[in-house]
């Protein structure tokens, strides 16, 4: 049994009875439903019918459910779940059931809205047979008993959101507080000759406990949230100068519109980049979605950047929206083509065709091609055979330390 499931049972062992109080759940309550389990038992077959037709509806069943021998077991386990709202008997044996369903949620990544959707649609059966078989006085009793299980069969969500909340927020704060913000940086090829001429980098958060490196994207939200992404933003941007120092290529760091509008962050950027000898070989990637937002912003720091040196490079060029006036008054000295357009290129006629123009646009606009996303031999000879001025992805490098 895990930690999770620990803490679980400890929960249904303390509370279940605290939850039926809640609920004003009583011994005529468990009768009455106890009454109509025949009644429950003659439309069960009734009820799988409609409740898969109803379930398959979402995107998940159908991932979920794939199978003959998967849904058959699905189907056991909610006929017997079903039949178990009307047993008569609800105690610390009916709530450990609960608790094991949960838990198989959870693991299953089953989404919260999902799970309220189908209770919805089996308390609205339920109650249709209820009021047409004139059993008025058991619908009181049925939802109490639904809002119970709704309850049990949710709460594992919330406990699984809030400790896994925690443990981000302890993860974060302690890897600010150690600076363990890493800057790993993924070397940039040239098309023609496969030499290193670039590399970009790219954040990583260290986690001391394990000694283990992760990505900072799937920490990016909640670091939003509480604050402390723009100190890693300070820690990231500090070490990677101070890497960037030490070598002779050009390096790229990202941006994102937030970074560029926050104007104590754009300060520190000046400050910084003022200060430094090796401006030049500093190049800022910015999404090109993030234009939208507000342009004039991106082009005033683009402008100003330059003015000390720096080069600005559009990234994921074609996955987003911004028109062919910003590219213009941007003026990029690099433009990177998006991933989702080169990971196909093999396959798909219409990724070639876009790849290809954007090779032949940027030349008139002088400025340099990268391929993103090269992860096959046949993408990298398919891309440099386009015209494309660099290559970057993992089967030339992997992200990496420079010590």
């Amino acid at each position: 049994m895990n930690l999770n499931s620990k803490k679980l049972n400890k929960l249904n062992e303390k509370n279940f009875k605290r939850i039926i109080k809640h609920y004003k759940f009583t011994q005529q309550d468990a009768q009455a439903l106890l009454s109509v389990q025949t009644l429950a038992n003659k439309h069960s077959k009734e009820l799988l019918d409609g409740f898969y037709l109803f379930i398959f509806e979402f995107d998940y069943a159908k991932m979920f459910l794939h199978n003959e021998e998967i849904l058959k077991r699905h189907r056991v386990g909610i006929i017997n779940w079903y039949l178990n709202l009307f047993c008569g008997k609800y105690d610390e044996a009916y709530f450990d059931k609960l608790n094991i369903i949960s838990e198989i949620h959870v693991k299953i990544n089953l989404p919260a809205h999902y799970v309220n959707a189908a209770f919805s649609f089996v308390r609205g059966f339920i109650k249709n047979i209820l009021i047409k078989e004139k059993k008025f006085e058991i619908i009181s009793s049925l939802d109490k008993i639904i809002d119970i299980n709704l309850d049990i069969l949710t709460i594992a969500y919330r406990e699984e959101e809030q400790t896994k909340l925690i443990d981000e927020i302890i993860f974060l704060k302690n890897a600010v507080e150690t600076e363990n913000i890493l800057p790993y940086f993924q070397p940039i090829f040239d098309a023609k000759t496969l030499k290193i001429e670039k590399y970009e980098c790219l954040m990583r958060i260290g986690n001391s406990i394990n000694d283990s490196v992760v990505s900072v994207f799937p920490y990016l939200n909640i670091a939003k949230k509480i604050k402390l992404y723009e100190e890693m933003m300070h820690i990231m941007f500090t070490k990677s100068l101070e890497t960037i120092c030490t070598k002779e290529f050009e390096f790229s760091l990202n941006l994102c519109y937030e970074d560029i509008s926050n104007n104590h962050f754009r300060e520190f950027i000046y400050t910084q980049i003022g200060t430094y000898s090796k401006s030049k070989k500093i190049i800022f990637e910015i999404l090109e979605s993030d234009f939208i937002e507000d342009f004039s912003i991106v082009e005033e720091f683009a402008n100003r950047v330059r003015k000390l040196g720096c080069k600005i490079a559009i990234d994921d060029f074609g996955s987003g929206y911004s028109s062919m006036e910003n590219i213009l008054r941007l003026k990029p000295e690099i433009i990177k083509i998006d991933g989702s357009l080169i990971k196909n290129i093999d396959k798909s006629t219409e990724s070639k065709m876009i790849v290809k123009n954007i090779v032949n646009m940027a030349k008139e606009l002088k400025a340099q091609t990268v391929a993103e996303y090269v992860h096959t031999k046949e993408v990298q000879e398919i891309t440099t055979n386009l015209g494309v001025d660099y290559l970057q992805g993992f089967h030339l490098g992997e992200p990496q330390t420079l010590d």
